[in-house]
């Protein structure tokens, strides 16, 4: 009997985690342009940047008095320059690349 029910304990951890897992796919899907622009540019950005664009550890220019054009920030994100490494890899598909670039234009003054 005691064998029985630890047989199903690993279905049972499956299924909770399949509904955790689920969950969290519904909170991103939930999030508006501008917030998952928020969550890339704070996964992958705001290390050197920081959270509002200003904080240019190992070079990294201020954001928020940027004047680059849309292009411009593009090129920069996808090929990197000087210590920014190129992005694309890590944000993986040009609408979050865009998601970023709306972003980052929002931190501007």
């Amino acid at each position: 009997m005691v064998l029985k029910r630890f047989q199903l304990f690993p279905l049972f951890l499956l299924f909770f985690s399949c509904q955790t897992g689920s969950e969290n796919t519904k909170e991103i899907s939930q999030q508006t342009p501008a917030e998952q622009g928020a969550s890339l540019y704070t996964m992958h950005c705001a290390q050197c940047h920081g959270e509002d664009g200003k904080l240019g550890s190992s070079g990294a220019k201020d954001l928020s008095i940027s004047k680059l054009s849309d292009q411009k920030i593009r090129q920069l994100i996808t090929n990197g320059k000087g210590a920014m490494p190129p992005m694309k890899a890590l944000l993986e598909t040009d609408t979050n690349i865009q998601l970023v670039l709306s972003h980052i234009k929002a931190l501007r003054k």
